[in-house]
């Protein structure tokens, strides 16, 4: 079963993606701002394919910060409550900012260093408490512990876990370096973590660098091949939709726990 984020389900041709699964399953996690939200838009969803699985991906309003984090106030900590008994996908990043862009990104990221964590354990708690009937893949940035932390994320054998390996972010030539990196980081993080591939459209930010061509993706899926990590997640679905059937068919083999 392969796995895939979609963040914009709305622009997703979703009778494409029917034809393009009629002799296998995946499963997509959708990004909903309430339980009732998900319910409308996995229904009209499953009207169309009949051969997905589709799970839940919570954010936030902007004006609250999208992502989760210890950053995030109470009240929006608390409204995860609702997706008990779902299997959920959290993104752990800083709040967005108020005038976003990916332009900004490394400065956004900086400056969320140096602001206090709030409500960071009041978080941790609330995941720790909802995984006792609630499947829970936490996303985040490949960079060290202990940025990760100061964001909120946690470790626990009940959570799986899943890392962005963006090559697109990067210059052609920085990317070898890139790969050296996250080799040493596979030695950091559970051997079965979901390695998220991309970026094969834009995210929130909209003006994201994406891939400019098949081969590109077709580079990063052997890189991680080659290091042994097949549980592999394509960012995004909706991007896939829209392109050729080739680009679909990079990820039929790989494996989803």
């Amino acid at each position: 079963m392969n796995l895939y984020w979609c963040e914009f389900p709305e622009k997703c041709n979703w009778n494409r993606i029917n034809e393009w699964t009629k002799d296998y399953k995946i499963t997509t996690y959708i990004t909903c701002t309430s339980r009732e939200d998900f319910e409308e838009k996995k229904k009209k969803i499953q009207n169309i394919c009949k051969n997905i699985e589709i799970n839940a991906w919570p954010v936030l309003p902007k004006e609250k910060g999208y992502w989760f984090s210890s950053f995030t106030d109470k009240e929006d900590i608390d409204s995860l409550d609702q997706y008990k008994g779902l299997k959920i996908k959290l993104d752990i990043e800083p709040p967005i900012p108020k005038d976003y862009s990916y332009t900004s990104t490394f400065k956004w990221l900086i400056l969320s260093l140096l602001k206090h964590p709030n409500n960071r354990k009041y978080f941790q708690d609330k995941i720790i408490q909802l995984t006792k009937n609630t499947k829970i893949i936490l996303s985040t940035f490949p960079f060290p512990k202990f940025i990760l932390k100061h964001w909120g994320y946690l470790e626990n054998h009940d959570l799986q876990y899943n890392f962005m390996h963006y090559s697109t972010f990067f210059p052609k030539w920085l990317r070898p370096a890139y790969n050296l990196y996250y080799k040493q980081f596979f030695k950091t993080i559970p051997k079965d973590s979901y390695i998220a591939i991309g970026l094969i459209g834009p995210g929130i930010f909209g003006n994201e660098p994406i891939y400019k061509s098949i081969n590109e993706l077709q580079q990063d899926i052997q890189f991680l091949k080659q290091n042994s990590k097949t549980n592999l997640v394509f960012f995004n679905l909706e991007s896939l939709s829209h392109k050729k059937r080739i680009w679909f068919k990079q990820n039929k083999k790989n494996k989803k726990l």
